[in-house]
C-alpha cells in the first residue's frame, strides 16, 4: 500500500468522527426541543439554553472536521504525487504537534466535567444546575471524540514513523 493512503484513511476516519459529531448535536437538538415543547418545569426550561449550546458546539465541529478532511483528501493526493518525502515529513510533524495537545485537551474536558457537577451538586437554581448538565454532556462528548482522535492519530503517526524507517 502507497503510503499516501494511510493519510487518505486517516482522513475518512475524522470525516466519519465529524458525520458522528453533526449526529449527536442533532440528538440533543432533539432533546433540547422536546424540552421546549413538552417540558412544564422550571429545570425542563432552564436546560433549553445549555442543549442548544452543545449542539452549536458539536455541529460547530462536525462541520469543520467535514469540512477541513474532504479538503485535504484531494491536497493530500496532490502532495504526495509532487514531493512523496517532504509530504510524509510534513505529515510527521503535524502530528506530533497534534498529539502533544491530547493530554491537555483532557485535563481541560475533565475541569468541565468537576465545573458541572459542582454546578449540579452545590447550586439549587434551576439555570445553574442545567449549566452543570450542559458542561457534563459537553464534557462527555469531547471525552469521546479526543479518545477516538487520539487513536486514530496514534496509529497513523505509527504508520508514519514506519514509512519513514523503511
Amino acid at each position: 500500500m502507497e503510503f499516501v493512503q494511510h493519510s487518505l484513511n486517516w482522513c475518512k476516519g475524522e470525516i466519519f468522527e465529524g458525520k458522528l459529531s453533526l449526529f449527536f448535536g442533532l440528538m440533543i437538538l432533539l432533546v433540547g426541543l422536546s424540552y421546549f415543547k413538552w417540558g412544564s418545569t422550571v429545570c425542563a426550561k432552564a436546560i433549553i439554553r445549555p442543549l442548544i449550546v452543545v449542539t452549536l458546539m458539536a455541529m460547530g465541529v462536525g462541520i469543520y472536521l467535514i469540512g477541513t478532511n474532504s479538503k485535504r483528501i484531494v491536497d493530500y493526493q496532490s502532495q504526495y504525487i509532487d514531493n512523496p518525502t517532504e509530504f510524509v515529513e510534513s505529515e510527521k510533524n503535524r502530528t506530533e504537534d497534534f498529539i502533544s495537545w491530547y493530554p491537555k485537551t483532557q485535563k481541560i474536558f475533565f475541569v468541565l466535567m468537576v465545573a458541572g457537577m459542582l454546578c449540579l451538586l452545590l447550586s439549587h437554581s434551576a439555570i445553574t444546575r442545567a449549566i452543570g448538565i450542559g458542561l457534563m454532556l459537553l464534557s462527555l462528548y469531547g471525552f469521546v471524540l479526543d479518545h477516538f482522535s487520539e487513536e486514530r492519530t496514534g496509529s497513523y503517526h505509527k504508520e508514519i514513523i514506519e514509512h519513514l524507517a523503511e
